[in-house]
């Protein structure tokens, strides 16, 4: 009894903190820094959320900036993105052009996206990035930093704690491009909380080994299409929608857990919702961007970090889940879980309906 009493508190404690997490990660400030270094050319794609625009730029006072509010404003916004962002070339800032200013959506964050662009007087092989954007007013922004030259890829983030990144450009072989999409899958998946939500769903049902083999093989097959689908542009998607229907489709798991005591064809369900959920995987990696000169290989690295990312968790869950199942109230304990874990993806499916 003091067992189950101690293991439903875990359960609880742990979907609490996971929810609290994840409704923090949606309020606090998100932007994205896209640098393409070509010669002694830096392209710059700056997204800022609109909330962090609004606190200077919202003219009518309205909560929603349009591209009309953008327009009427552009030399101050102008002058608002110089101040404190900047780009460093042998500790001599580089000139910087506005190409374009325009409302957009990155995912499910509506805000403005940015076409910058930097020239040098000759080839970067190194710049330092000073980003001290809206930290006054949102301390808690962060900013996604993807740098790309031609093989090169760099992923890093921007914080309060690290306004200054330095990038030495160097042309990676084959094997370094492909081990860093093999680790961004890995991380992809560790820090996915709806993908690992709804792995926990689908296999809390599972009395056997074989039963919970053969969800995740489903599960595996089926992303692994539609994020090569998707990922190579020979299917369209809308981000927003994907992300709804990962939400429905914990929700959906979660229900039918309190309902049926079998997982005998888990598995189908499983592969028709991993085909929505290897849009979600497709979605993320678009966010770093894909070399058109080896895209089978990375997709099949990144893909390879998330089944390996996957295991790992499952190769944690999987025995415990199995091993409660010898006692007599595993069955109102996963009846329980499933209830939270309802809760918790209803939560995000209404948020991400907005």
């Amino acid at each position: 009894m003091k067992l189950r009493v101690f293991l439903s508190l875990f359960i609880v404690t742990l979907l609490f903190f996971a929810s609290a997490r994840i409704s923090f990660a949606h309020t606090q400030s998100m932007g994205y820094s896209a640098v393409y270094v070509k010669g002694n050319v830096i392209d710059y794609e700056l997204f800022l959320d609109q909330r962090d625009m609004l606190v200077h730029f919202d003219d009518n006072k309205d909560n929603n900036l349009e591209n009309e509010e953008l327009a009427s404003q552009k030399e101050s916004i102008e002058s608002f993105i110089r101040k404190d962002l900047r780009i460093d070339v042998d500790s001599k800032p580089l000139t910087m052009e506005f190409l374009s200013m325009n409302v957009a959506k990155k995912g499910s964050i509506k805000g403005v996206m940015l076409q910058l662009k930097l020239t040098a007087d000759e080839a970067i092989e190194q710049f330092n990035l000073h980003y001290n954007l809206v930290f006054e007013d949102a301390p808690i922004h962060t900013s996604v930093l993807l740098v790309h030259s031609g093989e090169f890829f760099h992923q890093d983030i921007i914080d309060i704690n690290k306004k200054d990144v330095q990038i030495a450009i160097a042309q990676p072989g084959i094997g370094s491009v492909l081990w860093k999409y093999f680790v961004l899958g890995i991380e992809h998946i560790l820090i996915g909380y709806d993908h690992l939500l709804f792995l926990l769903a689908l296999v809390l049902i599972a009395s056997r080994f074989k039963d919970a083999l053969k969800i995740v093989t489903a599960f595996t097959i089926a992303h692994s299409i539609t994020l090569f689908l998707v990922a190579s542009g020979r299917i369209q998607v809308i981000p927003s929608w994907v992300e709804a229907l990962i939400a429905l489709s914990i929700c959906y798991v979660a229900v039918e857990n309190i309902f049926v005591q079998k997982a005998k064809w888990r598995w189908l369900l499983t592969a028709l919702f991993g085909l929505i959920h290897g849009m979600g995987f497709a979605g993320a990696l678009a966010e770093t961007g894909l070399p058109k000169d080896n895209l089978i290989g990375t997709l099949l690295m990144f893909n390879l970090g998330v089944e390996t990312g996957q295991l790992m968790v499952l190769c944690l869950l999987l025995p415990l889940l199995l091993w409660l199942r010898r006692f007599p109230w595993y069955r109102k304990m996963m009846i329980s879980t499933s209830c939270l874990i309802f809760v918790l993806a209803f939560y995000w499916l209404l948020q991400r309906l907005q």
